[in-house]
């Protein structure tokens, strides 16, 4: 097997034994019952992302962060690959000296260009603060609402069929919509 396919494999088995889990905890809580009574509902979180106003607002405002980013990172990238075919090109023209100088500068200028991809673009970058800056107010205000609405209405759980753990749910309890109407209604 290829490493995809065991990866495959390994986040079925997750999956599955995520939803043998929550079957022990529901039957072993008695909720089980609670299915047929509805007190279990789902969400489809990347619904909400996709629909909710303010949710496209954060995502077009960074699609523009990481694109500012991007092409100033492709313009660095062009004028490296030409420093490097400049240094082919004039190779057999060049001293000794001043071919090592001129590799010096296109070293350092792949240094310069790698640690602008990590400060901008990296795991702990620019652009990774600034998503988490503006999307984590908007993760805290969806989970109030999904928390109001399971309290008012007397959900005992409220899924969301994105993260795999719903193998099966009927439509009729799907609150996703409910969910886009609180948010829209609490602008």
């Amino acid at each position: 097997m290829t490493e995809t396919k065991d990866q495959e494999v390994i986040v079925k088995g997750r999956n599955f034994w995520w939803f043998v889990a929550l079957s022990v905890i529901f039957i072993a809580a008695g909720v089980n019952n609670g299915f047929a009574q509805g007190k279990i509902r789902y969400v489809n979180s990347q619904r909400i992302l996709s629909e909710y106003p303010e949710a496209q607002e954060i995502q077009k405002k960074l699609d523009e962060i990481r694109s500012g980013y991007e092409t100033e990172y492709n313009k660095m990238m062009q004028e490296y690959d030409n420093l490097v075919k400049e240094i082919e090109n004039q190779s057999l023209l060049l001293s000794p000296e001043k071919k090592a100088e001129k590799e010096k500068t296109a070293q350092d200028l792949g240094m310069k260009i790698e640690k602008y991809r990590m400060d901008k673009l990296g795991p702990q970058g620019e652009f990774y603060k600034k998503n988490l800056e503006l999307t984590q107010p908007l993760y805290d205000k969806i989970d109030q609402i999904i928390q109001k609405i399971g309290t008012d209405e007397g959900y005992d759980f409220i899924l969301d069929v994105v993260q795999g753990v719903v193998l099966y749910a009927k439509p009729k309890y799907d609150i996703t919509n409910r969910v886009l109407e609180e948010l829209n209604k609490s602008k």
